[in-house]
């Protein structure tokens, strides 16, 4: 499970970027494909619908070719809320999947001010009682969810992320609340074509890392021995000489689409135990759609117009 959670980590990296005001009803499709040492390993389809008060996202992921020797599986996961402002607050946020045999389910809904009111929770039991966490304090268990914290960043603008301090934001997933944060460097750099996309030359290079504030995991007896034995070997590492790996925050870059209304990221990297793993944008549509009804979170009819992925 704590596999799958990295790429999936990645996943919604995807679009975890800032943006500029967009039109007032557009989707997006993107397509992002993970490669480890030049392999396929991975793949996300990401598709967000947003209006002036409304935003629909959707994350279908899968574990592909070699990989699934090691984390055979697949997640998805959807949102549906409101925007006020540069808020993105959930109403219901659903994630479903199956990996290495077990299927899971989560729905967690929220009342108008973002604040949970209800959640469902279909986990194996296995990961149930491997993974337990401390209670999260009540006032903390509110929105953005990890879907809606896609949504957030995005109405992010630029400047923002580039000012010098990390742009930061928390999302709680029903069982823990992170704070991440975003900085990107001021000047863009120049990214080398690749055969894996057809997005490169002038990018923003941007990194980004979390902080847990809530929801400490409650290590297994079991768990806890592991984690002793690992402290001891890399202790002897470090008495040999040896030089330990770090622990190297995400970075992703980013590039501008339909004149500024959307900064998307084309690239990224995600060290990883296996090394690094690198995301490619392969495919990106920008429509324009008819305008979502507010108060009722109607889906919207279809595209009315198909606008230049660039």
């Amino acid at each position: 499970m704590q596999f799958s959670k990295i790429y999936i980590g990645l996943a919604f990296s995807a679009a975890v970027v800032a943006g500029q005001s967009a039109a007032s009803a557009d989707q997006l499709d993107a397509e992002y494909k993970f490669y480890w040492k030049g392999l396929l390993v991975s793949s996300a389809e990401t598709q967000l619908k947003t209006t002036d008060e409304t935003y629909d996202f959707a994350l279908d992921f899968r574990m592909r070719g070699v990989a699934k020797l090691f984390a055979n599986g697949r997640s998805k996961a959807k949102v549906s809320g409101r925007l006020n402002g540069d808020s993105a607050m959930p109403l219901q946020y659903q994630t479903d999947g199956r990996w290495d045999g077990d299927d899971y389910a989560q729905t967690m809904t929220f009342d108008s001010d973002g604040s949970l009111i209800d959640q469902k929770l279909d986990w194996p039991e296995k990961w149930l009682r491997d993974n337990k966490r401390e209670p999260v304090p009540e006032e903390m268990r509110r929105g953005p969810d990890p879907a809606s914290l896609v949504v957030k960043l995005v109405s992010t603008p630029l400047e923002q992320t580039t000012s010098g301090a990390p742009f930061k934001v928390r999302s709680f997933d029903g069982d823990s609340v992170f704070e991440y944060g975003i900085t990107c460097q001021p000047e863009p750099v120049i990214l080398e074509p690749s055969s894996h996309s057809p997005y490169s030359g002038e990018a923003y290079e941007c990194g980004f890392g979390g902080e847990l504030l809530a929801g400490k995991r409650i290590l297994t007896e079991k768990q806890k021995k592991k984690a002793e034995k690992r402290r001891r070997k890399a202790e002897k590492r470090r008495a040999k000489g040896k030089k330990e790996e770090e622990d190297v925050p995400p970075k992703l870059w980013v590039q501008s689409f339909q004149n500024g209304a959307y900064l998307l990221p084309v690239r990224a990297e995600l060290s990883t135990g296996m090394g690094k793993v690198r995301m490619y944008l392969s495919t990106l549509t920008v429509l324009d759609v008819e305008a979502v009804d507010a108060a009722t979170l109607d889906a919207p009819k279809g595209p009315t117009k198909t606008a230049s992925s660039r």
